[in-house]
């Protein structure tokens, strides 16, 4: 099934992966400046979203339509789940791994949160497993922020 995408999302990916390819190795170095685990995951995890992003990218079909929708869930989205266990509709604005401004609702990438949710798509149901305890959510919607 191809993906239709208005132009502002469609160029907001091609930037944010450029971005990313770019600074991918610095942005890896300034997370984990040694060698471990964390940052080999963090690394594999990088180099998936970037190929994910860029496999959108080139089978996309441009649309005229101003619509901000997603097919899955990305850096700089806006995620509404539903809690399954409370039966509560929450939204999350995924951010970035850096360090910076996080107002409420926002959530890193590198969270076990954001971790979670990262990639996925509308209807998928989401398990995780945070300090807090486990959570389950259902993907109600997926749009970019702004």
């Amino acid at each position: 099934m191809q993906v239709t995408l208005s132009p502002a999302v469609f160029e907001h990916l091609v930037e944010q992966m450029a971005r990313l390819q770019n600074e991918r190795d610095d942005l890896v170095d300034r997370l984990y400046p040694h060698i471990c685990r964390e940052r080999i995951d963090f690394e594999r995890q990088l180099d998936q979203y970037i190929q994910q992003i860029a496999n959108l990218i080139n089978s996309a079909k441009k649309s005229d339509k101003d619509d901000k929708t997603l097919p899955f869930v990305i850096v700089d989205s806006e995620v509404e789940v539903l809690d399954l266990n409370r039966q509560k509709s929450l939204k999350f604005q995924i951010v970035g791994p850096c360090p910076g401004q996080k107002s409420s609702g926002c959530i890193s990438c590198l969270s076990p949160m954001g971790k979670s949710l990262l990639l996925r798509k509308v209807d998928d149901e989401v398990t995780v497993n945070a300090p807090a305890g486990t959570f389950v959510y259902r993907i109600e919607s997926i749009q970019l922020c702004g």
